[in-house]
Parts: C-alpha cells; sequence; structure tokens
C-alpha cells in the first residue's frame, strides 16, 4: 500500500520545459560557487602580496634602526650623525607610508584594473637613491652593493612601480646572497631602458626560472631558511607587463643570477 502510495500519479521523467529550467538553475549554481571560490582567492592573493609588500620596505629601516643603536651604545654618534640617521630613517619611514597607500592598486593586478600614473622620471637617480636606502641593510649582510650606471637616463614611467620593481629585485639578492657583492647597472637602448641586479648566490635552476614568477612560488628550496610568500617576483613580474617591459633571469658569470628589466622610455612624452 506504502509503495503504491508513494509512486502515484509521479511522472517518470521531468517534462522537458522542467529539465531545461533545473539543467539553467544548476549551471548558474556552478557559476556562482566558481565566482565565489575567485573571490576567496583573489582575497588571499591580496594578504599576500599585503604582508609581502609591507615588510619588503621595512628591512632598511630595520637595518638603519640597528645601526643606529648599536652605534649609540658604543658612543661613537655626535648629534650631527644622530639627527643624519634619524632624518634618514624618517625618510624610510614616509617611504614605507608611500608604499603602504599603493597596496590598492598592487591588489587590482588580480582583478586586471592596474593602472599606472606616468610622469618624467630620472631612473639614474632612482636606482642611486634605492641603492643608498638599503646600504645598511647591506652592511649588516655582509653585503656590498655596486652601482654602474650612467649619470642621467631620462624617461616617463610610474615612479612608484619602479621603486616596487628595484626594492624587491635589490632585497632578494642581499637575502640569498649575504656577504656577496652585488651589482646594480642600468644602460640606454634607443627608445628602452635596460637595468640589471645581479647577485653572487647559489643561482637558480633552468627549470625554476619561469616558475619563480608564478604566485606563490620561491626560487630556494623548501629546506632552505628564507621567509616569504612567493609574491615578490610575481609582483614584479605584472608590474613590468604593465609597463610593456621584459624580465628574465640569467646564470650572472662567475656564479649567481642576474635579473634583467627592459622598458619603453615613453620618450614621446614630456621630459625634464
Amino acid at each position: 500500500m506504502l509503495a503504491s502510495l508513494r509512486f502515484m500519479n509521479l511522472p517518470e521523467a521531468l517534462p522537458p520545459e522542467a529539465a531545461t529550467s533545473a539543467e539553467a538553475a544548476l549551471e548558474e549554481l556552478r557559476r556562482q560557487i566558481a565566482v565565489l571560490i575567485e573571490a576567496v582567492a583573489a582575497r588571499d592573493t591580496f594578504i599576500a602580496v599585503a604582508a609581502h609588500e609591507l615588510r619588503n620596505p621595512m628591512t632598511p629601516i630595520i637595518g638603519q634602526i640597528d645601526l643606529l643603536l648599536a652605534n649609540l651604545q658604543a658612543g661613537r654618534y655626535s648629534s650631527a650623525q644622530l639627527e643624519h640617521r634619524v632624518r634618514r630613517i624618517r625618510g624610510a619611514m614616509d617611504h614605507f607610508i608611500k608604499r603602504a597607500g599603493t597596496l590598492l592598486d598592487v591588489s587590482r593586478i588580480t582583478s586586471g584594473r592596474f593602472q599606472l600614473v606616468l610622469a618624467p622620471c630620472d631612473l639614474s637617480d632612482l636606482l642611486r637613491e634605492t641603492v643608498e636606502n638599503f646600504a645598511d641593510t647591506a652592511r649588516f649582510s655582509g653585503c656590498s652593493v655596486e652601482i654602474e650606471v650612467p649619470e642621467n637616463l631620462y624617461g616617463t614611467w610610474d615612479r612608484l612601480a619602479l621603486e616596487q620593481i628595484l626594492d624587491n629585485l635589490i632585497s632578494n639578492a642581499i637575502k640569498y646572497a649575504p656577504s656577496r657583492p652585488v651589482t646594480v647597472s642600468a644602460e640606454a637602448l634607443g627608445s628602452l631602458v635596460r637595468f640589471s641586479v645581479r647577485d653572487c648566490g647559489p643561482g637558480i635552476s633552468t627549470g625554476d626560472r619561469a616558475r619563480i614568477f608564478e604566485r606563490f612560488e620561491r626560487a630556494v628550496g623548501t629546506s632552505e631558511r628564507h621567509s616569504g610568500f612567493g609574491v615578490g617576483l610575481w609582483v614584479v613580474g605584472q608590474i613590468v607587463a604593465a609597463m610593456e617591459g621584459t624580465i628574465v633571469v640569467d646564470d650572472a658569470e662567475g656564479g649567481g643570477s642576474v635579473f634583467t628589466v627592459t622598458l619603453p622610455r615613453y620618450l614621446e612624452a614630456k621630459l625634464p
């Protein structure tokens, strides 16, 4: 009796219209789930990028503070030297705040809405300034950072984007090759510019050279004790692409790696 009631008046299959409607509803549900999964992934990516981009500029600041404390404890600083160091730390903090304010732009990388703010810029001056900012960090790591750039190298770029590229490349060179020299160089190539950061570290295998520019990938093995989310070079690669440039990594002569960025100069824009 129960069995006959259970199946009484039930169609053997859904009518075509109902089946089509159910399939459409299921497809819409799948689409919404995919959108949610993508949103969660984008959020996680942004958190990792934010952590990296906020921590990276803190490295030279910490180096400067450590040097200041060491010299104060040793009684080696005059009032003028102390003022100079404090001003440098203040400048580095201003730079940090400026970088923190760009995280919204970095987050837009994941959604394809990253926009550049182009303005006349002297790349040689920016390279010298960036190397100077890392001077104390390099000193504490036992590194020497050499710079080989022309007197001026004018173009029109997003200066803050260039700073992000240089900060990541120089920071990595110091981190992965402590106690070894790092060389930063640049040259003009007509309508292009090329700058490189070379280290004398362990090098990067051919198989890893493409992988390290992917999200959450790093050039070192899991057994090596280097912190990081593996987003720095991904950010660099995305910014370089947005600037219509290229970045490659090769073996450096004598050992180590050299990261080379080539960018258009946008010479048609008004230069100083």
